[in-house]
């Protein structure tokens, strides 16, 4: 079984869509590269994953739990986390403090 597994997920926002039938199995201890160009739908599948954005429509799978539905916090309290473009670290902490503060709030 894999660790985390997308089934037809699919991102519209109105007319547009942005992710199309995206079905993709990871299984645990496997690294996994997305690569496109600008506008291809990396940032969103990864925010479709994180819960950052809901699907339109598929599911998404973490441990063999459907995760669907579930809020942001919950999949990051689970072990799924994602990181922005523009960092926001804590400037009154080291690198390493910053690093620990992520690790902590995860599992």
């Amino acid at each position: 079984m894999a660790l985390l597994e997308l089934e037809a997920a699919t991102k519209r926002y109105g007319a547009l869509t942005v992710v199309d039938d995206l079905t993709v199995h990871v299984e645990a201890g496997e690294a996994l590269g997305v690569v496109g160009p600008n506008g291809a739908g990396k940032t969103t599948a990864l925010s479709l994953i994180a819960g950052n954005v809901p699907l339109t429509s598929g599911s998404v799978r973490f441990d063999g739990q459907d995760i669907t539905r579930r809020p942001a916090h919950a999949r990051c309290r689970a072990g799924i986390g994602r990181t922005f473009q523009v960092p926001r670290p804590f400037l009154d902490m080291t690198v390493s403090e910053n690093v620990v503060v992520a690790a902590l709030h995860g599992r």
